[in-house]
């Protein structure tokens, strides 16, 4: 029964949350996307220009190239990523706090329910942008597998790091900092040389520019959503997955476990 409306929950959750990151990247985000890839489309003509004597590597660039169309395609498949990840970060969240509260080991609310939602923030969004800074069209980056198996280093010590920090016993504390600093003790791959290739230094700057504000965007429209996904989760936790009666049923099993122990 938990499982199952774990499951439902994530469901209605995801929606909502993806639809509010949605949101707000059409507001903050998408427009300096779109300001940057202006910079990004007048350059491809001298790039296309320096391939014309090769048509088969042009051809296979165009191919390599293909991007969904702006307007209804492209906001559809952000929303529906969005949902789709909004929907597992709401599963984790629910599956933890319940197998939390059910053991004992927590005391939900809602105010608890934001400092999830910071933690939240701090493991999926801060620590891979503090290595790997969101990027815009035109970036020079590392090769995508690269960047892919650092962002789940950071990820996988952040969560492991944040728990001990949180719920272990004193003496394994310590290994909680250690295991948030592993990622960049090892360091996060860049590209070599300069951030952006483009040929127009005026372009460069202001590519620079849109590149901080995007950072910023990014990062408050993943702080609002996890602001909002975390208490939201403890609300629905505590009305349609672990009722009163679950945690008095945890209770009495936990009772009885111990007076057994002690006969």
């Amino acid at each position: 029964m938990i499982f199952r409306n774990i499951i439902l929950t994530s469901l209605l959750l995801g929606l909502l949350a993806g639809s509010l990151l949605t949101l707000l990247q059409i507001v903050a985000v998408n427009p300096i996307i779109f300001a940057a890839e202006a910079y990004e489309e007048k350059a491809a003509p001298e790039v296309a220009h320096s391939h014309s004597h090769d048509h088969s590597h042009a051809h296979s660039h165009d191919a390599e190239a293909w991007a969904p169309a702006d307007g209804f395609e492209r906001g559809g498949y952000s929303f529906v990523a969005n949902v789709l990840a909004a929907i597992g970060f709401a599963a984790l969240l629910l599956a933890i706090m319940s197998q939390l509260q059910l053991q004992r080991l927590t005391q939900l609310s809602l105010l608890r329910g934001l400092l999830w939602g910071l933690a939240g923030f701090g493991v999926f969004f801060l620590m891979p942008a503090l290595g790997l800074p969101p990027e815009i069209p035109g970036v020079e980056a590392a090769a995508i597998e690269h960047r892919q198996i650092w962002w789940l280093l950071a990820v996988v010590t952040g969560i492991a790091g944040l728990a001990l920090l949180a719920f272990a016993p004193v003496k394994y504390k310590l290994i909680g900092p250690l295991l948030l600093a592993l990622p960049f003790i090892i360091g996060a791959p860049h590209a070599g040389g300069p951030e952006f290739s483009h040929a127009d230094p005026q372009a460069v700057a202001a590519l620079m520019a849109l590149h901080q504000e995007f950072i910023v965007a990014s990062g408050l429209s993943n702080l609002l959503f996890w602001l909002a996904l975390g208490p939201a989760s403890v609300w629905c936790l505590q009305r349609w997955i672990v009722k009163p009666a679950d945690l008095n049923k945890a209770n009495r099993n936990s009772a009885i476990h111990s007076d057994t122990n002690s006969a």
